[in-house]
């Protein structure tokens, strides 16, 4: 690889970062998947503040801002977040039922990244607060964390009618999805930090169960796993982000990938590292050639893609078409992977040469330009630009510039 290349593309990279900030200004949304990459062009009232309990996207942003301000020493970056602290506050300390698993994307990604970068201690008891709410969505006869869903079974007041019925709520006891893998390091930092056995322990049990429940003997990995939460008895694999029960989701492995080299990291477990290597293997074979996977692995050839069992309205994604070869790519898989790969170490050279693929692989997907916000396009299977595909390709351009993941 070019160093001189990243090095440029990677400042490129920060100054629309910057920009991004400054067109979000004090209104920090979750901004949909967009074809343009323009994410500030829809009405900012119907979208989802830090409060909502289904938000999850938000600190992508948060997260770009702070590597921007790790890279650049631009405190302006890191005063645009901290004007945010009340809102990530209310949420933990004044309406914590109104969670769920993702709180280790949202506050890794937001107090733990500006601690580390500030040392400011109300940083610091933020996210150990969200720590604290996280591992109490532990379920204990099944050794998991909830992913969905109040952990009262009720549902949040003024909820859109469209997520009342659906496995985000009324269908999400006893459940837990690989993505989940993700949000551990906020448990692990939390162990580390305040050396309370108690986060560590709830961060191994869930990652143990997900080594014996989701991945498949070929080493592939399902979205979901349900458990009767009164006994704990593994009831059946579930489907809700992959093509279906029994597919092969390309994200779902990048996601299982990293947070199971995270947790080798922070424990030294060998286990974890085993089980990230056996999914990565399996990922590696599935993709061939091509660093850049489909959506699904195991998509049908002969019939229109679905997402989580449901046709998708979008016509592009009929893979009976002869342009499914373009839509059916998931960048934001790539790149996740290939920090995933960097986490477990660069001694293993098939690990090295995929990332070296993918970032050459990126590069028609890589928009650099200032007036689209949008960083990464194709993301997901669509022809979409996504933020947490961003944030990832510039975690990965970090990294391979020497700097630190905040993971």
């Amino acid at each position: 690889m070019d160093e001189k290349m990243l090095k440029e593309d990677y400042d490129r990279i920060c100054l629309k970062v910057r920009q991004n900030c400054q067109k979000i200004g004090n209104d920090l949304r979750e901004f949909p998947a967009r074809e343009d990459g323009d994410y500030f062009a829809p009405d900012r009232s119907s979208l989802r503040t830090i409060k909502h309990i289904f938000g999850w996207t938000q600190s992508f942003f948060t997260g770009m801002a702070l590597l921007g301000a790790n890279h650049q020493g631009d405190y302006s970056l890191l005063r645009w977040c901290e004007q945010f602290y009340e809102r990530y506050w209310h949420k933990v300390f004044v309406t914590p039922a109104d969670t769920m698993h993702d709180l280790g994307f949202l506050y890794t990604l937001y107090s733990t990244m500006a601690y580390r970068l500030t040392g400011d201690s109300k940083m610091r008891d933020l996210s150990l607060r969200a720590a604290e709410v996280l591992a109490h969505r532990y379920m204990p006869a099944c050794h998991c964390i909830r992913a969905w869903g109040r952990m009262d079974d009720t549902i949040p007041e003024g909820l859109e009618e469209e997520l009342r019925d659906n496995n985000f709520f009324v269908r999400s006891r006893g459940l837990a999805i690989i993505d989940c893998m993700m949000n551990l390091p906020l448990l692990f930092w939390a162990g580390q930090e305040t050396s309370d056995p108690f986060f560590t322990a709830v961060a191994c049990a869930h990652a143990d169960t997900t080594m014996r429940y989701f991945i498949r003997p070929d080493g592939s990995v399902c979205h979901a796993y349900r458990f009767d939460p009164e006994t704990g008895r593994p009831l059946e694999e579930f489907n809700d982000c992959g093509y279906a029960v029994g597919s092969f989701w390309a994200r779902g492995a990048a996601w299982a990938v990293y947070g199971f080299g995270v947790a080798w990291r922070y424990t030294g477990y060998a286990r974890y590292r085993d089980a990230a290597l056996r999914i990565a293997r399996a990922y590696l074979a599935a993709c061939g050639t091509d660093p850049i996977p489909p959506w699904d692995f195991r998509l049908p050839k002969d019939q229109p893609a679905r997402y989580g069992g449901l046709q998708r309205p979008w016509s592009r994604w009929d893979i009976t078409r002869s342009e499914n070869c373009v839509y059916n790519v998931d960048t934001s898989a790539a790149v996740i992977m290939s920090c995933a790969f960097l986490e477990l170490g660069e001694s293993d050279p098939d690990l090295r040469d995929y990332v070296e693929r993918t970032v050459a692989a990126i590069r028609p997907y890589l928009n650099l330009k200032a007036e689209c916000p949008g960083l990464l396009a194709r993301t997901n299977g669509t022809d979409t630009y996504a933020c947490y595909g961003d944030y990832f390709v510039m975690e990965l351009f970090a990294r391979l510039c020497g700097e630190a993941a905040p993971w």
